[in-house]
């Protein structure tokens, strides 16, 4: 499923789930989940504040982060840890894996399923009881490889 077909199942589940939690689908909801949605740079909640604000000049940093907050625990959007200790945003909930740029940081998914036969227990000895993985590989984008570049992390799109 692609193009319009797919922006209205988005946006079914995303009136669903304010239903379910008693939350008005407000147009600052809409448009915070609509712009993570559309993207595939793993944005942090600043870059996606300020595609929103461009759209919706009133809005506020703290309601882009509740946004995000409620997306994530309604399992609509996935956190993602990155190597600059930035917490960037995934719309993509499935389990996958990440490219890292160790040079400028972009992380991009793997579609590969490169690690299809990583078992781990459901308990830890220590009593860490662990409920998902993601693996996360690290080397230098093209970008980066080029001869005389090297962007800074501040760079990262």
């Amino acid at each position: 499923m692609d193009g319009p077909s797919r922006s209205a199942t988005r946006a079914d589940t995303l009136a669903q789930e304010c239903r379910r939690r008693g939350l008005a689908l407000t147009v600052q909801r809409r448009a915070v989940h609509d712009e993570l949605a559309t993207r595939k740079d793993h944005p942090t909640a600043d870059r996606i504040y300020e595609a929103v604000r461009a759209r919706l000049p009133g809005l506020s940093r703290t309601t882009v982060y509740r946004v995000l907050d409620m997306l994530v625990e309604a399992g609509l959007a996935r956190r993602v840890p990155s190597a600059d200790s930035v917490v960037r945003f995934d719309p993509v909930t499935e389990r996958h894996h990440h490219l890292v740029c160790e040079s400028c940081g972009r992380l991009e998914d793997l579609e590969d399923r490169v690690v299809p036969s990583l078992k781990i227990p459901a308990a830890r000895p220590s009593g860490f009881k662990v409920r998902s993985y993601s693996v996360s590989f690290m080397g230098v984008c093209s970008g980066c490889r080029k001869p005389g570049r090297r962007p800074a992390r501040s760079e990262v799109t």
